[in-house]
C-alpha cells in the first residue's frame, strides 16, 4: 500500500511539472515576440516620421497579459473546467494573432528597404504563434493532454533572438531608421547581467 501511495505522488509530481513546464516556455516566447512586434510599430512610425501607435502597442501588451493568465489558469484549472479556460486561452491567441495582421497593416511605408525589412521582422513574429499554440494542450480532453504536450521539443528563443537582430539592423538607406533599430534590439538577459558580463551574454 505504501508503493503504491508513494508511486502515485510521484506520478502526480510529475503531472504537475509537466503541466506548468509549457507555461513557462509560452510565457518565454512572448516575452521575445510581444517586443519584437511592438519594435516593427516604432521603425514604422519612425519611418513615416509620425508617432508610434500607442494604442495598437498597448493592445499587444494587453493580449499577451491576456494569454499568460489564462495559460496560469488552464495549467491549475480542474478537469472539470480546463476545457472551458481552453478556449478562452484559444481565443486569446487568436485575437494576438489578429493584432499581429494589423500591425503589419498599419506598418506600411514608402521606403523599399524598410518595408522589407518590416516584412521580415513581422514573418520571424508571426512564425512564434505556432510556437505558442504546438505548447497549448488540446482543449478536447484538456486535463489528460497536458502533461503529453509539454515533450514537444521546446522552441528556441535565442535564435529567434538572433535572427530577429540581425534582420533588425540591416541597412535600409533610411536614415533615422538605420539610427533607431541598433537601439531596439532584444536581449535575453537584463542590462545588468549584460554589463557584468562585458557583453559577452546576450
Amino acid at each position: 500500500m505504501r508503493k503504491l501511495l508513494v508511486l502515485a505522488m510521484s506520478l502526480a509530481m510529475f503531472c504537475t511539472a509537466c503541466s506548468t513546464a509549457w507555461v513557462s516556455a509560452l510565457d518565454s516566447i512572448l516575452a521575445a515576440a510581444a517586443p519584437a512586434l511592438i519594435n516593427i510599430l516604432q521603425i514604422a512610425a519612425v519611418a513615416k516620421g509620425q508617432p508610434v501607435n500607442a494604442s495598437l502597442a498597448t493592445k499587444i501588451n494587453a493580449d499577451v497579459t491576456v494569454i499568460k493568465t489564462l495559460a496560469t489558469d488552464f495549467a491549475k484549472a480542474s478537469s472539470g473546467s480546463a476545457p472551458g479556460v481552453c478556449q478562452q486561452l484559444e481565443a486569446a491567441v487568436n485575437t494576438y494573432q489578429a493584432d499581429q495582421q494589423i500591425v503589419l497593416q498599419t506598418a506600411q511605408v514608402s521606403n523599399a528597404n524598410t518595408q522589407t525589412k518590416i516584412t521580415l521582422l513581422a514573418g520571424l513574429v508571426a512564425s512564434t504563434v505556432d510556437a505558442i499554440t504546438s505548447l497549448i494542450p488540446s482543449c478536447q480532453n484538456a486535463a489528460l493532454s497536458q502533461g503529453v504536450r509539454a515533450q514537444a521539443a521546446p522552441y528556441n528563443v535565442s535564435s529567434f533572438t538572433s535572427r530577429y537582430n540581425s534582420v533588425l539592423v540591416t541597412y535600409t538607406g533610411n536614415a533615422a531608421v538605420d539610427a533607431v533599430t541598433p537601439t531596439l534590439k532584444l536581449y535575453r538577459h537584463s542590462k545588468f547581467v549584460r554589463t557584468v558580463t562585458f557583453g559577452r551574454i546576450q
